[in-house]
């Protein structure tokens, strides 16, 4: 089963001036990103010794500036004068499946209690009162199967709400999650939608987006600094940073498949698609993890 390109959805290309034919990167503008926001982003995706380097469009010539105007769509080239590379900095891969889920976990049930809907999109639960949950996710900002990334040294400092307890246990508090929708579980679990702390909490969308999430604000409810189990800043500066790296740089990373039909063998898809040994092992401990 082939795995959808994110370059193909692209609108919006970005060229070395001194190599205009072969794109550094790309993206999918949906409006949300502003001549602000992309040379912020270049900051994370160009590496140089140290000169600052200037965004021009091909067409019409115009130089990007700090100005909260809508970036338009078309191919820029990028001048320096440094030699321009794009960065090497790994990018985290994560299941897309529902092993991932938190279902009846200490995280669902805080998250539910905070949240009560989906931050992204606003949607309220109308059944609260009668518990019933259907269609809204507890979902992890950073993710259970890459523990051994949390354990890092200061990682777990993000996180001041839980005391007494391991690094490892750290990676289930509330402060590392929030509320979705289903779609757009699916779509953050992807990379194909992020939080921006650094913008007024803005949200950018990666792809088409039938639902009209992209420029919306993340719901204050998960946010509220008088509440110390709420989402943390610096995690969702982690994922909007894989986000970059996963949709922007060269032709982007796969896009997973996660809706199997009805007789599929999902661990032999897993195992015949992209990263499929990496992605077969984080789906083993899941399962695992959901067992214990």
């Amino acid at each position: 089963m082939s795995s959808p390109n994110r370059s193909g959805i692209r609108n919006t290309h970005f060229y070395d001036a001194t190599s205009p034919k072969v794109p550094l990167g790309g993206f999918y503008q949906g409006g949300s990103i502003t001549e602000a926001n992309f040379l912020s982003i270049l900051g994370i995706l160009i590496v140089t010794v140290g000169k600052p380097v200037r965004a021009q469009a091909r067409v019409s010539g115009h130089i990007v500036t700090e100005s909260e105007m809508p970036l338009a769509l078309g191919d820029y080239d990028i001048y320096c004068d440094d030699p321009i590379q794009v960065t090497n900095e790994p990018w985290v891969q994560r299941l897309s499946s529902h092993s991932a889920a938190a279902m009846g976990t200490r995280f669902e049930h805080e998250i539910r209690t905070r949240d009560r809907k989906c931050v992204i999109s606003g949607w309220s639960n109308s059944d609260i009162r009668l518990e019933i949950w259907a269609g809204f996710d507890a979902t992890y900002i950073v993710p259970p199967e890459h523990e051994s990334l949390w354990t890092q040294p200061d990682n777990d400092q993000w996180i001041k709400n839980i005391d007494n307890v391991t690094r490892s246990l750290k990676i289930n508090s509330a402060k590392n999650g929030f509320l979705l929708n289903s779609a757009a579980h699916e779509m953050f679990n992807q990379y194909l939608i992020a939080v921006n702390p650094d913008d007024g909490y803005k949200i950018i969308v990666f792809c088409p987006d039938p639902f009209r999430y992209d420029g919306r604000i993340l719901d204050p409810a998960c946010r509220n600094p008088a509440d110390p189990n709420s989402v943390s800043d610096q995690l969702l500066r982690w994922h909007f940073r894989q986000s970059i790296l996963a949709n922007m740089r060269g032709v982007g990373e796969p896009i997973f498949e996660h809706d199997f039909p009805p007789g599929t063998d999902m661990m032999d898809e897993i195992l015949a698609g992209p990263n499929g040994k990496q992605r077969f092992e984080f789906e083993m401990a899941a399962r695992l993890r959901v067992v214990a």
